[in-house]
């Protein structure tokens, strides 16, 4: 039980870290691409100490990387305009190629007082690339139609509600912690 507290506090810290970087007036999509990053690295170090061959703690990371994403969009999309989303994964781009965990993971564990070695998950780095250029650029339909239509950008909260019901399948206990302080935020989960 333990470890899904750690778990929920990091989640929440990350979050918090990316709404206060990401949805400022003075918020620059350099800083907000690092703080994505970081969240996904941070969510990722508690488990990497239990992630074994089999691959379900990359999972879990993965799943609430995304959820940091989704998040992200959700709010960013009711602040901002489409080229600060843009910007933001042109910046992403280059930030999830570092090598090393990045600074900021350090300041997401501290305000969770817990003290580990960051560890960076390049999967999680990826799914928060994924899930931002998916909602700039929608995938087209997979089986093809008569008529042409626009592919429809993906909204946000049935990404969330689709994330926590995954979740919810690994580890219900987890996954309700994380819908309430999603739905403490106000964001639908």
């Amino acid at each position: 039980m333990a470890w899904r507290n750690i778990m929920a506090s990091i989640f929440e810290a990350a979050i918090n870290h990316v709404e206060s970087t990401c949805t400022g007036e003075s918020s620059e999509p350099a800083a907000c691409a690092r703080a994505l990053v970081a969240a996904a690295d941070a969510l990722y170090t508690p488990l990497k100490p239990v992630d074994s061959g089999l691959g379900e703690a990359r999972r879990v990371a993965t799943m609430l990387a995304s959820l940091v994403a989704n998040t992200f969009i959700h709010m960013a999309s009711k602040d901002k305009d489409m080229e600060f989303i843009k910007s933001v994964r042109s910046e992403l781009e280059e930030v999830v190629k570092s090598e090393k965990p990045l600074e900021e993971v350090e300041a997401i564990l501290e305000k969770t007082s817990t003290t580990m070695t960051p560890a960076k998950l390049d999967d999680a780095r990826e799914a928060v690339l994924n899930e931002i250029s998916e909602y700039i650029e929608p995938p087209q339909p997979t089986i093809p139609r008569r008529r042409r239509r626009q592919p429809r950008r993906p909204d946000p909260v049935q990404n969330i509600r689709r994330l926590v019901r995954d979740l919810g399948r690994r580890d219900p206990l987890l996954a309700k912690q994380i819908a309430r302080l999603l739905k403490a935020k106000g964001i639908p989960a």
